[in-house]
């Protein structure tokens, strides 16, 4: 039988932790559910969700509707867009039967790529490769969530480019409520023999989403600067997002603290670098996600790595190079710098 195939292409960087990958996560478990009470959906629809960050991973191999159980997603450092894309199509080669001159194969595939930032690769070589190799196998529908990623380099590879300006939990119900729409009405489409070569979208946008107007290039993605730090107790690393400041410039004030596991490494690029900037720079912070431990922004004088600390003893093994040490507070006016993640 002729499938429909739907990728999910989600970005998983830094800047997604909090209430953005919360609603992600929701929403992704809210169209499955949905997807389940639509004969047509269940019948020829099947989705994979692949996860990118510095690098990109299958989270969700492709699988029909009934199967479909919603991903955990996770998180990682930097932007890769054109790992992404090189595994899109790699995925797209194995997943989709093709049309031979003896049998029809697969419907033509829906990509919903969910972006919040800028690429932090070069992703020229992948994007020349789809438009070239893979345009015209798939449609691609790109979303900007929050309105900054690169729409002059999204156009280029997509057949539709949508921005998301609003990203409150209500906005984040409906963006999710458009797309279930939109697979629901090509599930339709394909079963009644009229998809056409094009993408069939939902008419019903909400309020929050909006058609890209061709123009704009999209802002700075500057917004946001992550701190990676480790638990002393248990080693697992945590991110600390802070939010450019609308009121001071060059402060960033503290919005979120998510502990996570190890495998954010495993979406990181290699060898990244990473930009340095000073702890007076950042307002606010929590405490560890991990543990009790009250702070989260201990330095270490050996390899510059952050943790968390006990405040009682002031005393920590660090957990990024083992070095023994206690600790005290920087000198006044003077702070010091910590890594900020890719973004």
């Amino acid at each position: 039988m002729r499938m429909l195939p739907v990728y999910f292409l989600i970005d998983v960087s830094e800047s997604m932790i909090g209430d953005t990958m919360r609603q992600l996560d929701e929403g992704l478990a809210k169209l499955s559910d949905t997807l389940k009470t639509i004969p047509e959906a269940l019948e020829t629809a099947q989705v994979s969700v692949i996860a990118f960050a510095g690098k990109a991973k299958v989270i969700t191999p492709m699988v029909e509707v009934a199967n479909l159980y919603p991903p955990r997603l996770p998180i990682g450092g930097g932007t890769s867009l054109g790992a992404a894309l090189e595994l899109l199509m790699e995925r797209i080669d194995h997943d989709v039967t093709p049309t031979t001159p003896d049998r029809k194969g697969d419907w033509k595939p829906i990509v919903f790529l969910l972006t919040d930032g800028v690429p932090t690769d070069n992703p020229g070589s992948a994007m020349t490769r789809w438009k070239s190799d893979y345009a015209r196998k798939a449609s691609l529908v790109s979303i900007s969530v929050g309105g900054r990623a690169d729409l002059k380099g999204l156009r280029e590879i997509s057949d539709k480019t949508m921005i998301l300006n609003d990203i409150s939990d209500n906005a984040f119900a409906n963006l999710i409520t458009w797309v279930t729409q939109s697979i629901t009405i090509q599930s339709q489409s394909v079963g009644i023999g009229a998809a056409g070569d094009g993408v069939n979208l939902s008419k019903n946008m909400p309020d929050e989403l909006a058609e890209d107007d061709g123009i704009s290039a999209g802002l700075p993605d500057d917004r946001y600067a992550v701190v990676i730090g480790k638990c002393e107790t248990n080693e697992l690393p945590f991110l600390l997002k802070y939010e450019k400041s609308r009121h001071q410039d060059g402060v960033y004030e503290f919005r979120a603290a998510q502990g996570v596991s190890n495998q954010y490494f495993e979406l990181c690029a290699d060898g990244g670098a990473m930009q340095e900037m000073n702890v007076q720079n950042l307002m606010g912070g929590s405490s560890c996600p991990h543990c009790p431990n009250e702070i989260t922004m201990a330095h270490c004088g050996k390899c510059g790595g952050i943790h968390c600390l006990d405040v009682r003893t002031k005393q920590a093994v660090c957990p990024w190079c083992g070095g023994a040490g206690t600790y005290g507070a920087s000198a006044p006016g003077e702070g010091f710098n910590v890594n900020r993640g890719l973004g």
